[in-house]
């Protein structure tokens, strides 16, 4: 049996911005080929994070062990920026080139799509960024990414400013995605989306990342009614001990 090597493993991670700890003593493990959520409250450091692993942000100290190097993982960053006189074809031909990646790759995931969501895409293709929405422009870029054969994505709150129509969407080409045996980490304020997802998830507070393998478990820990009770519970009250929800979860 071959020995176990994660995506992604960080140990100890510290990060402070202007002497204030961002991430403290943070711990986190990504399996491959899984799809792994990080839950937290505006302001946690989950950008942070993202910055941190992708290299554009220099940690104080810790360790970051990936399976593959750095040109293995593709980024989603939380706001999109297209020049409003390029056409969004233009820039999925750019990323391509810059990625050295095989434009059928693209051409692949977009035949995997439904009929609705393959005519939508033909027809942004076409159109110049000004006269695109932002959801719009924002799905066209994450199906341009996630054709990119990468190691692991890394997506930071990828549904945000999207409306329900092509949150759903992405949902669903980031699980058909997952399937190719790449692993995801995607950021968000949707419990429902974790809940859908995730083999399992992160919650970051206080610098700290907390694993709950689901919406059970983390519910469980807060002794809570709801998700959304658990979440405030968490980030409100002093922290408890997760072995007790181990016997209900597990």
């Amino acid at each position: 049996m071959s020995a176990y090597v994660p995506a992604i493993k960080i140990e100890d991670l510290h990060f402070s911005y202007k002497e204030r700890p961002v991430l403290r003593s943070l711990n986190l493990d990504i399996p491959p080929s899984s799809v792994v959520g990080l839950l937290g409250s505006n302001g946690a450091g989950k950008t942070t994070l993202f910055d941190i692993v992708c290299g554009l942000k220099k940690r104080d100290s810790g360790v970051i062990r990936t399976r593959s190097n750095r040109r293995d993982l593709a980024y989603l960053t939380q706001v999109i920026t297209i020049p409003n006189a390029l056409k969004l074809g233009e820039m999925a031909e750019l990323v391509q080139d810059f990625s050295r990646d095989d434009p059928q790759n693209l051409t692949q995931l977009v035949l995997s799509l439904s009929s609705k969501e393959q005519n939508k895409f033909a027809d942004l293709y076409e159109r110049k960024a000004t006269g695109c929405s932002y959801g719009e422009k924002k799905w066209f870029v994450f199906l341009t990414l996630m054709a990119v054969r990468a190691e692991m994505y890394l997506l930071d709150e990828p549904t945000a400013g999207v409306d329900p129509e092509f949150s759903i969407y992405m949902q669903r080409t980031l699980r058909h995605v997952a399937k190719s045996g790449t692993s995801i980490l995607f950021s968000t304020h949707n419990i429902a989306e974790i809940d859908r997802n995730c083999d399992f998830f992160y919650f970051l507070h206080d610098g700290v990342a907390q694993r709950f393998e689901n919406i059970a478990d983390f519910i469980c820990f807060n002794h809570a009614d709801s998700a959304e009770q658990a979440f405030v519970r968490y980030v409100t009250e002093e922290p408890r001990d997760h072995a007790a929800c181990g016997a209900l979860t597990g």
